[in-house]
């Protein structure tokens, strides 16, 4: 993919960070000259010293060709400015974090496919964090639910049990579901012959409110 991410501070980094490992076609442009001298020294992108809300920058990062932008600025107002530039560009995927959570209606007006506060998700995961320690990773899929990436601990209630056993026993809360296992680098879809073995990774799909619960059978 071609991908077009503005900004290169606290956010975008990570943004670039994980673009570039999946060997992406990343184009960086950042308004800071010393920020973006040391995001070209990092990492392989090209990275455009710019500001973003001039449409040469746009182009200069190829924007007529890129399957999506990430806009990860401090600056609302030039977040929004260029979503809109970009969209009448004729991108496709458009992504932008929103610093205040109070223009968030306005950001999906404009017809952005993901719009997030930063500090929004910072502090999901800090919640998730009180309610164990074990919970790697989460995605909120709505609707009441959650998808939780669990660390399996060596006297947890699962720990070297076949998926059958856990269930039969009732180990997890209802319409709990261990939907996948990552061990070793490698993904398992599991059945009821399927064995949780100590720190492998469970990917677990989940109520929200049951998330203590959760973590408890895993601990």
């Amino acid at each position: 993919m071609h991908i077009v991410i503005v900004g290169a501070g606290r956010t975008g980094y990570h943004v670039i960070k994980s673009a570039v490992k999946d060997n992406h076609d990343v184009f960086v442009i950042e308004k800071d000259t010393r920020l973006a001298e040391s995001t070209a020294l990092e990492f392989d992108c090209v990275v455009i010293n710019a500001d973003a809300k001039l449409i040469e920058s746009l182009k200069e990062a190829k924007i007529e060709k890129a399957d999506a932008i990430v806009v990860t600025t401090h600056d609302d107002a030039a977040n929004s400015l260029i979503i809109l530039l970009s969209k009448q560009l004729g991108v496709k995927r458009l992504v932008s974090t929103v610093n205040n959570e109070d223009y968030l209606p306005v950001f999906e007006q404009l017809g952005i496919d993901t719009v997030e506060s930063p500090y929004r998700l910072n502090g999901r995961y800090l919640y998730r964090a009180i309610q164990g320690p074990n919970v790697r990773e989460f995605l909120d899929l709505g609707h009441g639910f959650e998808v939780l990436e669990m660390v399996v601990q060596q006297h947890s209630m699962v720990a070297n049990k076949l998926i059958k056993e856990i269930n039969k026993a009732k180990k997890l809360p209802p319409e709990t579901r261990i939907i996948l296992i990552k061990r070793n680098n490698q993904i398992i879809i599991p059945d009821g012959e399927s064995r949780v073995f100590v720190q492998d990774i469970v990917v677990v799909l989940s109520k929200k409110n049951k998330i203590a619960e959760v973590n408890s059978v895993f601990q």
